[in-house]
């Protein structure tokens, strides 16, 4: 290795770890010497699944440097329960009532159940400064709002895949959390604020492609988010370039005939938006599901991609 450049083994390494984690963890055993270059990449690119692995992943990241936990991609799926963590340690994120104990000895062991809401938040907190694109996939987590209150300075793809439960509107003022973000992709979500759009472009001023299902949207906050209405500014700026909306299935139920007039009168407002702007695409909702496997794999094309493009 000696006769070769860092930076040249910093490349190369770079390129190696652009799968769930493994390539890192395996260069870290070959050699000192790949060991301490290949080290700041380690866990560049990291696959989360189960709150077991949230949980081992974050006792080791909060025991290394900013430096040695740079994750530039990160996938998350199946987190639906509460998750014991090691409570304290300098990277904690929020104030914990601790268990008191009458050893001190194991108080250094103490364990705390927090949410999978908060455990993730901890995990974004500990790579905001370095986070690149973020997948949550098939998540059942209690939050007050669709994005992470907190700024991801260097996001640039953020995918949905499933629903968060109780999606509420914010009452707080929106800003650029989000400024880099280019690519936002939303799958199945049956609910989302009715100014979502709105949210979403103070959120991400710099959005260019979105893809949200037919639901959690409307004809005309579409148009105005487009900046098609006259008489109506774009929210704020419109940096849009391509909108997908998947089409939910065509309803059958006699029950509710009042609320099927409606979704066809939505779909035709559509598919007229969609002929007069190119920016628009209509697509089939009803084949966007993805197993985590499935969706493992678009992320790591997404990091194959995005690595490829940086250098």
């Amino acid at each position: 290795m000696e006769s070769v450049p860092p930076e040249i083994w910093t490349d190369i390494f770079a390129f190696a770890c652009t799968d769930d984690g493994s390539t890192g963890r395996a260069l870290s055993t070959v050699s000192r010497a790949v060991h301490l270059a290949s080290k700041p990449l380690k866990y560049q690119s990291i696959c989360v699944v189960g709150p077991i692995q949230l949980r081992k992943l974050l006792t080791a990241l909060s025991a290394l440097s900013p430096r040695a936990r740079q994750i530039k991609y990160l996938f998350v799926a199946n987190l639906d329960a509460s998750i014991a963590l090691d409570v304290g340690g300098p990277e904690s994120t929020t104030e914990i009532q601790r268990t008191p104990h009458a050893d001190p000895d194991k108080a250094a062991t103490t364990e705390e159940v927090v949410s999978t809401e908060e455990a993730l938040l901890r995990m974004l907190h500990l790579s905001s400064s370095s986070l690149v694109a973020l997948h949550i996939h098939c998540t059942e987590i209690y939050r007050q709002s669709l994005l992470p209150e907190m700024t991801l300075p260097h996001l640039s793809e953020l995918t949905l895949h499933s629903e968060f439960r109780s999606v509420q509107p914010t009452t707080r003022q929106p800003h650029a959390l989000l400024p880099s973000l280019r690519r936002m992709r939303i799958h199945h979500f049956g609910y989302l604020p009715p100014d979502f759009l709105r949210q979403i472009a103070h959120a991400a001023p710099r959005l260019t492609h979105l893809r949200v299902p037919q639901r959690s949207v409307s004809p005309y906050t579409v148009q105005v988010a487009l900046g098609l209405l006259q008489g109506v500014a774009a929210a704020p700026a419109c940096s849009l370039e391509e909108v997908v909306i998947e089409l939910d299935p065509a309803p059958t139920s006699v029950c509710s005939w009042a609320g099927n007039i409606r979704a066809e009168q939505f779909l035709r407002k559509f598919r007229t938006i969609a002929r007069g702007d190119k920016r628009v695409c209509l697509v089939d909702g009803r084949n966007g599901w993805m197993t985590v496997d499935e969706a493992k794999e678009g992320w790591l094309q997404d990091v194959c991609r995005l690595e490829g493009s940086r250098r």
